[in-house]
């Protein structure tokens, strides 16, 4: 089968139906935050932008039917022992939305996202509303659009990355993420995006005779706007200096201003955004983010072991939430199948394509390490500030591994850039992954009917 050597169409199989089966057969409202989610995607498709505070939540007037929807799924979503089936979900589609009946909707940090986190979401629905208020209904359409998106996005960037495609694929396909694309959560944008901005990295890295032309800056500009609009990610856009000097023209000066006009629109942007949410931010967990930052620049010894703790602590965690922990962080993997996707990577770094094999320099290699633990140290802190409460040193809380996905493909080429071997890829390899893939997500239905049906 000529599929198992094209990575993009396979992952273009196995997003198409298995996305689907995760947005029809995972209850509605069970994945992680999908109330507040939804009450954000409402509030934009209704062109509110800007968030009210009341008694200390963020969020907006939406109709009541989303409220009694959220509190219908509430039983589920706060103990699994109460299962669901399919006239149970037949009959949540009987919440229908009126214009007339208001209720407030905390909306919490997603207030803080811009509306472009949640673009794709809000087109899906608002073209639903003109045919139903069904908030049943909403909610798959708003899924169906982000999971379109994330299909679309995921397709090009392995199509067009010179090297290492079914790294790519692999780390798209990982059930967390698919989970997230067939989501309303505003991961399901950043991760594709992510992804699609590194892809473009390796292209003009290692396609001979292409350089950063306009068409090229456009390109890079436009991504690091959308990573710095979305879930504050502009760090990520910093993987650009991976690409090398000569490919942004013959002198320092063509280098650094090309470099400026690829930056400064996102910083500009994401300044004028911040600057317009600030006053809906509302401290969670008891945090003090001005507190938290000033005991980071009196103390940063102190914070930076209270990072490396951290990771010590809760590196395995992030790898197995990473890779497939679905739900209310609440629909688990067996344990061997985590082994089976992490051998799956392996195997795809070690049985390499020609194509696969670059030589890049000790400076692009320490580039993708750096900004990794950047980003990294970045997404920490972020949460230091605004979810750890004041003078906590034990270990920073509340980072999930859906959080390191974005930054888990520069990783994983680095790892295939300093493990040279000299294996080719063969058709068995293509069968092994291919398998995994199937365990993996046969794995997951599976727990999912246990877990709310069964």
């Amino acid at each position: 089968m000529k599929i198992l050597s094209k990575p993009e169409k396979l992952f273009l199989i196995f997003a198409i139906f298995c996305g689907l089966v995760l947005i029809f057969f995972m209850p509605p409202l069970m994945g992680a935050d999908e109330p507040a989610h939804l009450a954000r995607i409402y509030s934009l498709s209704q062109g509110k932008i800007s968030s009210i505070v009341v008694t200390n939540q963020a969020g907006n007037y939406t109709p009541a039917a989303l409220n009694e929807f959220e509190k219908f799924w509430t039983p589920v979503i706060k103990d699994t022992q109460n299962k669901t089936n399919f006239s149970q979900i037949k009959k949540s589609m009987e919440f229908v939305t009126d214009k007339n009946k208001l209720s407030f909707v905390n909306q919490c940090y997603q207030t803080l996202y811009s509306p472009l986190a949640y673009l794709p979401q809000t087109i899906g629905l608002s073209l639903a509303k003109a045919f139903t208020g069904s908030v049943y209904w909403l909610l798959i359409c708003s899924k169906l659009f982000l999971l379109a998106f994330y299909i679309a996005v995921g397709y090009w960037s392995i199509k067009i990355t010179p090297i290492f495609k079914h790294i790519f694929m692999l780390v798209l396909l990982m059930p967390t993420a698919l989970s997230l694309g067939a989501s309303i959560s505003a991961d399901g944008v950043i991760i594709p995006i992510a992804a699609l901005f590194f892809a473009y990295v390796l292209r003009y890295s290692f396609v001979k005779d292409l350089k950063l032309d306009k068409k090229a800056i456009v390109i890079f500009s436009l991504l690091t706007i959308c990573l710095a609009l979305v879930k504050q990610s502009f760090l990520i856009s910093l993987f650009v200096l991976f690409i090398p000097k000569n490919k942004f023209g013959e002198s320092i000066k063509s280098y650094l201003s090309k470099l400026v006009l690829i930056f400064l629109p996102a910083i500009i942007l994401a300044l004028i955004w911040n600057l317009y949410c600030r006053e809906w931010f509302v401290p969670l967990n008891g945090s003090n983010a001005i507190l938290q930052a000033k005991f980071i620049l009196s103390h940063p010894f102190i914070y930076l072991l209270t990072f490396l703790k951290t990771i010590k602590f809760c590196f395995v965690m992030w790898v197995y939430m990473a890779i497939g922990v679905l739900g209310w962080n609440n629909v688990f993997l067996f344990p061997i199948v985590y082994v089976l996707y992490i051998i799956a990577f392996i195997i795809n770094l070690i049985f390499k394509k020609e194509s696969d094999r670059v030589q890049t320099a000790l400076w692009q290699k320490s580039i993708l390490a750096v900004l990794f633990i950047l980003n990294l140290a970045f997404i920490a802190t972020e949460l230091y500030l605004s979810w750890t409460k004041p003078y906590f040193t034990e270990f920073i809380s509340f980072i999930q591994g859906r959080y390191l996905i974005p930054i888990i493909l520069p990783l994983l080429i680095l790892a295939g850039f300093i493990f040279v071997s000299s294996k080719e890829r063969t058709r068995k390899t293509d069968i092994i992954t291919l398998s995994i893939l199937a365990i993996t997500y046969l794995n997951i239905f599976l727990s999912i009917f246990v877990l709310y049906y069964f």
